[in-house]
């Protein structure tokens, strides 16, 4: 008996260690990619104000703007990604406060959609708002809007130029309201499914994209809708894309 017990210990002190390997490695190859994600956009700006510097009188208009409009999309993705690492920090160390206030839901959908118009645009993609119904409940309207931008830009790195297709749409349930974002992309390899919201997780799946950022974004989009005590979740969506769905409670 003492030796079955010892042998069921044995397994489990292996377990936790493996589970720890895997951490370590996930942390370190996150590191990684912030590293990388921090040196690009900074390499961009240096490059472009060093060629404005030397070149500004002779350089013609058009290139000049181009080269500013460049340095302008690398410093907001720096900003957007400084954010991401603040916010992480703030959401595991228990320090983001919620501004809970009443809102109309159809109205921050609205506002995330409006945010990614010109990516969008750019992309040929469609969003669509199925949901024409204006629902209020509580929420801290800044926090949920950046859960919809970080779900619509997800889905948005997955669509098909000129083919894609997004549809945000809600449903109320008996204690909360059901929002998802579904696209017809590539889609997320059922596997991990139970995965990708966890933080440095990165899919090994042959077929998955791994799109540009530090990872961090699902993770903290999932903590935002936990500390509204929602839940999130993945599953399929339009055709052979994803959807990523949540909820608020009512109260």
């Amino acid at each position: 008996e003492k030796s079955q017990e010892l042998s069921q210990l044995s397994s489990q002190l292996k377990q936790a260690n493996n589970e720890l390997i895997v951490k370590d490695r996930q942390k370190d190859e996150f590191l990684d990619t912030v590293a990388h994600e921090l040196k690009t956009p900074i390499t961009g700006i240096r490059a472009a104000t060093e060629l404005l510097m030397d070149e500004d009188d002779d350089m013609p208009k058009d290139m000049k703007q181009q080269f500013l409009k460049n340095i302008l999309q690398d410093s907001d993705r720096l900003g957007r990604l400084i954010n991401n690492i603040l916010d992480f920090e703030k959401l595991e160390t228990g320090r983001l406060n919620l501004d809970m206030s009443r809102q109309d839901i159809y109205v921050t959908i609205t506002k995330a959609i409006s945010s990614l118009k010109q990516i969008a645009a750019k992309k040929e993609v469609r969003i669509i708002n199925k949901n024409q119904h204006h629902f209020y409940l509580h929420y801290d309207e800044d926090r949920i809007l950046q859960v919809l931008t970080n779900l619509l830009s997800n889905a948005l790195k997955f669509c098909e130029p000129k083919r894609g297709e997004i549809v945000v749409d809600y449903k109320l349930g008996n204690q909360f309201l059901e929002i998802s974002v579904s696209d017809n992309g590539k889609g997320i390899p059922e596997e991990d499914h139970d995965y990708i919201f966890d933080k440095f997780y990165q899919s090994q799946h042959q077929n998955t994209i791994k799109p540009q950022g530090s990872g961090l974004g699902l993770a903290i989009t999932k903590q935002i809708v936990e500390k509204h005590h929602g839940k999130i979740w993945a599953k399929k969506g339009l055709k052979n894309g994803a959807s990523l769905v949540f909820t608020l409670p009512f109260k």
